[in-house]
């Protein structure tokens, strides 16, 4: 028996208009939430910092730089990525970000989801290599990889969460080789660079991660 339905036209509008009205609270709660950390940034600073912010906050060029992150707080599905814009947003004293920064990292964050923020974090702490080579390097491999693997993540996620890490510049590519993934009779390693851009934006999402415990 075929069915059909009397009214496509109808049941196509309602369900319009339900997920137009769940994005939007979506958003909404993002949003909120966001402001909701900017205003707990007022705990933990001076009288005359509160000040300082709050004047900020008001003026025109604070206005514009919220327009700026309102992408990426609205797209990001990660608290501690709408914490650390937060953070930044409010000029936490502990990091100082040059406005190249700003734009790599509150770019990146729009595409940022959990998931890639834990494991960002953890390539953040691998030992480096420093001689000879513009920036430090750092390699996952089979000699190492059994930290991520615990983690859930197998060879294949490990190379598209590199990938996707140094497309975003959170990341460099691999400063000795043009392609940064090798492998021989005795196994596999992934390549790349880790700079001080790179741990200053691992620094400032950890505190955003260690803030939210708190509150």
């Amino acid at each position: 028996m075929e069915l059909t339905l009397k009214n496509p036209t109808k049941l196509a509008t309602s369900t319009f208009k339900i997920l137009l009205k769940a994005h939007r609270a979506s958003q909404e709660n993002r949003l909120e939430e966001f402001l909701k950390y900017v205003e707990l940034r007022y705990e933990y600073i001076s009288i005359a910092e509160q000040s300082k912010l709050n004047e900020y906050i008001h003026s025109h060029v604070g206005q514009e730089v919220l327009a700026k992150f309102a992408d990426s707080i609205l797209h990001t599905s990660s608290r501690r990525v709408r914490m650390a814009i937060a953070l930044i947003y409010c000029q936490d004293s502990d990091f100082d970000f040059e406005k190249s920064e700003k734009i790599t990292f509150i770019s990146a964050m729009k595409e940022m989801n959990d998931d890639l923020l834990d494991f960002f974090l953890l390539a953040s702490e691998l030992e480096t290599q420093k001689e000879n080579i513009p920036y430090p390097r750092a390699g996952i491999h089979h000699n190492n990889h059994g930290v991520f693997k615990g983690h859930g993540w197998d060879e294949e996620a490990i190379f598209v969460y590199i990938n996707d890490l140094v497309r975003l510049r959170l990341l460099l590519p691999d400063p000795k080789s043009f392609s940064s993934v090798a492998g021989n009779n005795e196994g596999w390693a992934v390549w790349f660079g880790i700079t001080n851009r790179t741990l200053k934006m691992a620094a400032l999402l950890r505190k955003a991660e260690s803030l939210l415990v708190e509150t």
